[in-house]
């Protein structure tokens, strides 16, 4: 696996970089399709462009292909991390230990008469 794939900016700029070059391709193609002279000299010129450009959309999809290969083994080897540590998770993981410290703050003044060990809340699990 190459190492400058395993950063965002680097995959990012990959995937960017094959999305335009098949944009172009097919646009090159797209245009010598409407070309209407019909001189034997247009004609050949039009038929040589377009066969250079159908083979390079043809190796762009192919790149396309492989880099899709590429990160879906990288995702399941464990070398694409999909769920990282984000504020939501974060602001979830708070918001938890709060509602299991105010649930043991009720526990406690609806029982009185127990001991603060009995109803110890453990906040790993």
């Amino acid at each position: 696996m190459d190492a400058p794939l395993r950063n965002s900016p680097a995959l990012i700029g990959r995937i960017d970089k094959l999305r335009d070059e098949l944009i172009k391709r097919y646009e090159s193609v797209v245009e010598l399709a409407g070309i209407e002279r019909n001189d034997r000299n247009t004609s050949a010129v039009s038929q040589f462009q377009m066969r250079v450009d159908t083979a390079a959309l043809i190796r762009a999809a192919e790149d396309l292909q492989s880099l899709i290969r590429q990160l879906q083994e990288m995702w399941l080897f464990g070398h694409l991390s999909t769920l990282g540590e984000s504020k939501i998770e974060q602001q979830t993981d708070e918001t938890a230990g709060d509602v299991a410290r105010l649930l043991q703050q009720l526990a406690e003044k609806q029982q009185p008469n127990a001991t603060p060990d009995d109803m110890k809340v453990d906040n790993d699990a």
